[in-house]
């Protein structure tokens, strides 16, 4: 498949998603028998704490997988004894999974589920440009977003926690959009890395 193709469809693929962000529908994700539930903000937060394997590496381990699969799973409890004899067999069909043939049609799978959620990553021209410096800063970038959005909309915070990723990350945007003067919204990542292959491949005269 050529270049100019790869874009397309990834720019289909993101455009139908961002269609039905806001729709009654929710695209539906089943792994290993788990019905997925879209990544909460909250959900995020913690996988970041954690440095979960997840998010920090591309070989996930048996108990990130796990843990990711849980916290979105649709059957989720609290309930100790339940939790504890879900959370047996979750493990036992994980290792089942990753050591089968098909297991790197699994682990895309479940990235999948994960990057559905991060596409819409709010990134500008700005920040992405600025220099990192070593002083730390006095608020997090949690503390900041779940601020951004409770002040707008007149959310508890609590409740920013419970909204899907890809929402907030759409809210973020239109905040921005609208409150910062010539804020400029960089494409999503995955049609810019399909950009920077095309000029890669100009570069050593590949058609």
């Amino acid at each position: 498949m050529k270049t100019a193709e790869k874009y397309e469809l990834e720019r289909k693929r993101l455009e139908t998603n961002r269609s039905q962000d806001w729709a009654s529908y929710v695209p539906q994700f089943i792994i290993v028998g788990e019905q997925l539930e879209p990544l909460t903000v909250g959900a995020w937060f913690d996988l970041l704490a954690l440095k979960s394997p997840m998010l920090y590496s591309d070989n996930p381990t048996v108990a990130s997988v796990v843990d990711y699969l849980w916290r979105n799973s649709k059957k989720n409890t609290k309930n100790k004894l339940l939790r504890e004899w879900r959370l047996y067999w979750l493990d036992y069909r994980v290792r089942k999974e990753l050591n089968s043939e098909n297991a790197d049609i699994f682990v895309d799978a479940i990235y999948e589920h994960l990057n559905f959620s991060l596409d819409e990553y709010p990134e500008d021209m700005e920040a992405s440009s600025s220099k990192k410096k070593n002083s730390m800063s006095a608020i997090t970038g949690a503390t900041s977003m779940v601020d951004e959005i409770a002040n707008r909309y007149a959310m508890h915070p609590d409740e920013v926690l419970k909204m899907p990723l890809r929402r907030a990350f759409a809210l973020q945007k239109v905040i921005r959009k609208i409150n910062i003067p010539n804020y400029q919204i960089l494409e999503p990542a995955s049609l810019r890395a399909i950009k920077s292959q095309y000029l890669e491949e100009l570069n050593n005269g590949e058609d």
